[in-house]
């Protein structure tokens, strides 16, 4: 009987990418995640990155599994 990891399937790596692109787009929108009453001048916003590397990461488990086939 082969045993696989739980944790290396394409399920769970399914849900991560999911969940990574959804909670992305929430954090790139500054209106959701409550950041518009913070008027901050900071030239980059730390929040925004935080969302675009999370839909990247959501990209890569993406190929990930299209690959893993």
């Amino acid at each position: 009987m082969k045993k696989v990891k739980w944790f290396k399937t394409k399920k769970v790596a399914a849900v991560f990418a999911a969940v990574s692109f959804v909670i992305g787009f929430l954090f790139l929108d500054k209106g959701i995640t409550g950041n518009v009453i913070l008027d901050n001048s900071y030239p980059v916003d730390f929040i925004s990155l935080i969302g675009l590397l999370l839909i990247l990461c959501s990209a890569i488990l993406a190929v990930y599994i299209i690959k893993k086939q």
